[in-house]
């Protein structure tokens, strides 16, 4: 068969650097700034592989998917190129590679971050790939980096133009401490085209603030310990989303107030945004309205015992059509379509929390 990069030039794939001007940088070095993973035991993570593994098998070999960690800086170098490697390739039908296992290149100018480049994965080079995005003039840009969704990083370099100047970039508008995500696979990104269209990233793009993503794909059942973790960590607001993972409405009500409790404890005056699956409305599926209300049940409970600081999104409300037409890939993982209309709901609840 033909290479259709023979036939549309548009679609060739490019790895190679093309540069003789590049000098190669350490992104866990300052001036650079990660977002939402860190690097330990030779991988970039997003939670400790000594707490992953008291959680379930799913969370101990997930944690080191980077799931759209960020890598932020400033520059005037005309190009920024990346060399990066992995300890494993998943190659998944119903997901692009270039949202599994690519990276992409955003810039923030004018108080906006936006969309310039992809750096394209090669299908035939599973253990990594450089490439290489160039920009049309020579200028100091703030750039977000983001890692790929389902695939570890076990090296990343930033290739910069000799002589170009690297700083600091000017970091999130808002406080320091992430929203955290706490959910399914479609939370760490299944099945978005690039690491940035998942409703995580977006969210963290519409309201300039950091997020940590704790999506567990076919993992996220609201066990005591990952509640335990969660409740110690930093962050601004909580979204709690991980109905789609639930075994069972049974499962919904021995976990989920629990849960909810275990970090409401820790965090008396933390934001806390319930979340019903985006599945309300799937035929194929008829249990997810039994689901959705045990989750009512705990927001309900919340409101009735005082708490002021609690936010439902209803997927009895919006998310009865999701199902309808072009929403999702496979029944069940959301399209960059479907991700904006989680992201409209869940944003709805945050503008609420952050007063926008």
């Amino acid at each position: 068969m033909t290479d259709i990069s023979s036939i549309d030039k548009a679609l060739a794939v490019n790895t190679a650097i093309g540069r003789d001007d590049v000098v190669w940088h350490d992104p866990r070095k300052e001036p650079f700034k990660l977002y939402g993973v860190y690097f330990g035991d030779g991988v970039y993570r997003r939670i400790p592989q000594d707490v992953a593994d008291t959680v379930n098998p799913g969370v101990a070999e997930l944690a080191i998917n980077t799931a759209g960690g960020r890598v932020c800086f400033q520059t005037d170098s005309e190009y920024v190129g990346i060399s990066y490697r992995r300890p494993s390739l998943w190659r998944m039908p119903h997901m692009a590679l270039a949202g599994s296992a690519g990276l992409n290149l955003y810039i923030r100018e004018d108080g906006k971050i936006k969309y310039y480049g992809s750096f394209m994965p090669d299908f035939k080079k599973g253990e990594g790939y450089d490439s290489i995005v160039t920009f049309n003039d020579r200028k100091m840009r703030e750039i977000i980096i983001y890692m790929p969704l389902y695939c570890g990083v076990k090296s990343l370099e930033i290739g910069l133009q000799d002589g170009a100047t690297l700083t600091k970039w000017n970091g999130y508008k808002r406080d320091d401490k992430p929203v955290v995500f706490y959910g399914s696979s479609i939370t760490q990104g299944a099945s978005a085209t690039t690491p940035a269209t998942d409703y995580v990233n977006v969210l963290s793009r519409r309201f300039d603030t950091d997020i940590l993503n704790l999506g567990f794909s076919g993992s996220a059942k609201g066990e005591q310990t990952i509640m335990d973790y969660i409740a110690k960590l930093d962050m601004s607001v909580f979204v709690y989303d991980y109905d789609h993972n639930a075994p069972n409405a049974d499962h919904l009500r021995a976990t989920h107030y629990k849960g909810y409790r275990t970090v409401r404890d820790a965090q008396p005056d933390l934001p806390i945004i319930m979340c019903t699956s985006t599945a309300y409305g799937n035929l194929k599926n008829p249990e997810f309205p039994e689901r959705r209300d045990v989750i009512a049940a705990t927001y309900e409970r919340a409101l009735a015992e005082g708490d002021k600081n609690v936010y439902f999104v209803d997927g009895k409300k919006v998310y009865a059509t999701f199902y309808e037409d072009g929403c999702t890939v496979d029944g069940s993982h959301p399209t960059d379509y479907g991700f904006r209309i989680m992201a409209d709901a869940v944003g709805a609840e945050l503008a609420k929390i952050f007063k926008d």
